[in-house]
């Protein structure tokens, strides 16, 4: 273990405590970044899901109208 005189300890330990202040503030721009970022991947994804409703449903309305359609054709 080292020892330090107080006011050399003093100086490297508020050397230390600003670089970790720094080192936190960065930490906390990241996280608001990643939040942002989710919330965009969540908003897309919501959106490719109902796009994919959407095409399912016009999908299984085109069958729909095309097997009505044989039922009622000629000579049935």
């Amino acid at each position: 273990m080292l020892a330090y005189p107080i006011d050399e300890a003093v100086e490297l330990l508020t050397e230390k405590l600003r670089a970790a202040e720094a080192s936190f503030a960065n930490c906390e721009e990241d996280l608001e970044f990643l939040r942002e970022q989710i919330t965009t991947l969540e908003v897309a994804t919501a959106r490719v899901y109902n796009w994919d409703v959407v095409q399912k449903r016009k999908e299984k309305e085109g069958k729909g109208e095309d097997g009505e359609g044989s039922k009622t054709g000629p000579g049935g």
